[in-house]
């Protein structure tokens, strides 16, 4: 079962966003429907109610989840899952091995994983997304020790502790002295179905890039994102940053962790995604820290990661 508090995370999600992710490509709250053969776009996008309704055919449905049910014909899981794969939602039902094993004390094999990170390699597809699509910087993703790979390959020595999809970036989470803890899988291929962010068995969804507060002076502006991708970009407009995995995965040790730093009582920074996840992330760390200093971006960019891959050359004023 998925918890009612990530269906109503998903539900949440503005309809005329998962709208244009399902391709209907909404305009001043219509588009064409797809539950008929629509000729010109009839089907009505509520932002106030989150929800839409074909004056045509009678198509009406609860929000989100209903939408993408109707339009890729999946069920109502498969629905929470595709749309928690395209909106970097973290729902418990994606991680069940993770927590099952969590509760049998199954620990994550870091020997193996290490293993697979001495040799960085970056394939096609992960040159692609990083550098040609999201515009990050080269010097970044050695920095931080980012890796690929072109075919499956086991999260550990256990055969049956599962396996990285490919093709994949891998993406090392360390402790604040560089010590891997995880490995995050970031699914770049296109097959319908697939999860888009996989951790081993036994993981802790925690802080990545924590290495940077080793070099935290006080007062030195540092941003919170959500998300690795976003963090990568901050990182290559020259800002310090880390990235909570998800909205949904702030952690009150990861809280209590942050609390040690100067500089997130005097000068942090956030540029939530602007949907309501990142809203309640925002609202979560300010009452945390209070002089947290939000960034809005501009109408048009969804987060931080597509306004950086497309004005890239503008940093945000601290």
């Amino acid at each position: 079962m998925i918890p009612q508090c990530d269906i109503q995370r998903l539900r949440d999600i503005p309809i005329r966003d998962v709208a244009e992710r399902l391709g209907l490509n909404p305009g001043r709250g219509k588009c064409r429907c797809p539950f008929h053969d629509d000729k010109h776009p009839s089907l009505t996008l509520n932002k106030a109610r989150n929800s839409y309704h074909c004056f045509v055919c009678g198509a009406k449905g609860g929000g989100p989840i209903d939408l993408v049910m109707g339009c890729l014909n999946k069920s109502f899981v498969d629905a929470c899952r595709w749309l928690a794969d395209e909106n970097n939602v973290i729902i418990a039902q994606q991680h069940r091995q993770r927590a099952q094993a969590t509760d049998s004390m199954v620990t994550t094999d870091v020997v193996h994983l290490n293993r697979l990170m001495e040799k960085k390699v970056l394939n096609d597809d992960a040159r692609r997304f990083l550098f040609d699509e999201r515009k990050i910087s080269r010097e970044v993703v050695e920095r931080v020790g980012i890796s690929s790979i072109s075919s499956p390959v086991p999260m550990s020595r256990n055969v049956n502790g599962g396996w990285f999809i490919a093709p994949s970036l891998l993406i090392p989470y360390t402790d604040i002295d560089g010590n891997l803890l995880s490995v995050q899988a970031r699914y770049l291929g296109g097959e319908k179905g697939k999860p888009r962010f996989l951790f081993p068995r036994g993981s802790r969804c925690g802080i990545f890039n924590l290495q940077v507060l080793r070099d935290l002076e006080d007062n030195e502006p540092i941003f919170i994102t959500e998300g690795t991708t976003d963090c990568l970009a901050m990182l290559s407009a020259g800002h310090k940053a880390i990235a909570i995995p998800s909205a949904t995965m702030l952690k009150q040790d990861d809280v209590a962790l942050l609390r040690r730093f100067r500089s997130f009582h005097t000068n942090c920074h956030i540029c939530p995604d602007c949907d309501r996840p990142g809203e309640c992330l925002y609202l979560d760390l300010k009452a945390v820290f209070p002089s947290l200093v939000r960034h809005q971006l501009p109408a048009g960019f969804k987060d931080y990661g597509e306004y950086w891959k497309e004005m890239g050359h503008k940093r945000l004023t601290c």
